[in-house]
């Protein structure tokens, strides 16, 4: 069943084929607010960045009226020339739509080192312009790279005794490994907030989201994440922490989480879920070193693609992470079965163990047993289709 794409009050969007991809498979795209946005923004810390992130970073302090994202081409690498079409593309868009100058954000994604294709860009804008509809099913689409699926999700509450709506839509399959906040996430919402509040609800949402996944290890120079809200639900501005801000920031965090888990679950050439847990660690800092080791680790990685009974590459990941940790403290369970205990294999879980290793989601829990500290992390496995696809990929 596909998750439901409603827009918030206010909201409209657009995808369409402008020729940027030969698939000819949809590859531009529009968000637009009647009314204009406050905006938490969040990119890559990726030294190499795309142009859209220079250019967006320099506007994202302002209320925002709209969001042109395209697919098929990342614009990074394409030095001055990369930003100038930035700024080309965003005229254009707010010239066609009647906007005030700097009042439209870009969002890139594709191949990197391609030059913009302005001209197919600009022929196209007033087509996508006209597509705009509070009823859109193309721009989810129209963001896709690798992905196999659309990524959306939608949530309603109540503020101040009026509806609020929240949604959210996001690309993301391969090269992912986000610290920041190829990632994109836009989160669209017409709750009235102060833009300093929707800017914590957002940073403590994408670290408990976003940044718990890694695909592949691999961080892309693209990862853009805008959270957008118009006020247009007309319920009193949150300008305070309370109830209200509590159930908003909760709301935003299942967003978030589900759009994150989505991208896990559709990572390129993945055949299974994992997700790694790391308890009664010393410290989070500590937890979050060990459980990155355990799924950055190709050969962890091929024996979760293989169901494999081969703990001891977990451990010796873990054992990688040159944390302080006691090997002969540790307890290793796979989907709740201790196969590791004092440091030693549990061979009578043996059976058990290789049966659990063959289903799609995988729950992996280390106790360090040194603490109390916690730390989570999505991850796939590794499979030959993975690299079939990143060895075609031009």
């Amino acid at each position: 069943m596909k998750a439901a794409y409603i827009l918030p009050k206010g909201f409209l969007s657009a995808g369409i084929y402008g020729g940027l991809k030969k698939s000819k498979h949809l590859d531009m795209g529009l968000i637009y607010s009647v009314a204009p946005c406050e905006v938490a923004a969040f990119y890559t810390k990726n030294k190499l960045q795309s142009a859209h992130i220079i250019y967006d970073k320099n506007i994202d302090k302002e209320k925002i009226h709209a969001l042109f994202a395209n697919s098929g081409n990342a614009n990074a690498l394409t030095g001055m020339q990369g930003i100038l079409d930035a700024v080309e593309i965003t005229r254009a868009v707010e010239e066609t739509l009647c906007l005030k100058k700097n009042s439209t954000l870009l969002a890139s994604t594709g191949k990197i080192g391609k030059k913009m294709p302005m001209d197919k860009i600009l022929k196209n804008i007033p087509a996508l312009v006209r597509g705009l509809s509070e009823k859109d099913k193309n721009f989810p689409v129209a963001i896709m790279t690798t992905d196999l699926t659309v990524k959306v999700k939608t949530l309603s509450l109540k503020l101040d005794g009026k509806p609020v709506v929240i949604t959210g839509v996001a690309k993301g399959s391969g090269m992912i490994s986000p610290n920041m906040a190829t990632m994109l996430a836009f989160v669209m919402t017409d709750a009235n907030i102060d833009k300093t509040l929707l800017f914590s609800a957002a940073k403590e949402a994408v670290d408990l989201s976003f940044n718990r996944v890694t695909v592949d290890g691999d961080m892309s120079p693209n990862d853009t994440l805008f959270l957008m809200a118009n006020g247009l639900a007309g319920n009193k501005k949150l300008s305070k922490q309370g109830k209200a801000y509590t159930a908003f920031k909760q709301a935003i965090f299942k967003i978030f989480y589900a759009l994150a888990e989505d991208m896990n679950r559709d990572g390129e050439g993945a055949t299974k879920f994992v997700k790694i847990t790391i308890k009664k660690a010393a410290s989070e800092k500590q937890a979050a070193a060990v459980a990155r080791s355990i799924a950055n680790s190709p050969l962890v990685k091929t024996c979760f693609f293989g169901g494999s009974l081969n703990p001891g590459r977990i451990i010796s990941a873990a054992g990688a992470s040159l944390e302080a940790i006691d090997i002969e403290k540790l307890e290793l369970k796979i989907n709740g079965v201790t196969i590791i205990k004092d440091g030693e294999m549990v061979m009578k879980n043996a059976t058990a163990t290789v049966k659990e290793m063959k289903t799609k989601d995988l729950a992996v829990e280390l106790l360090l047993n040194t603490g109390k500290a916690e730390y989570y992390l999505l991850t796939t496995d590794l499979s030959v289709d993975y690299i079939k696809i990143n060895a075609d990929y031009n």
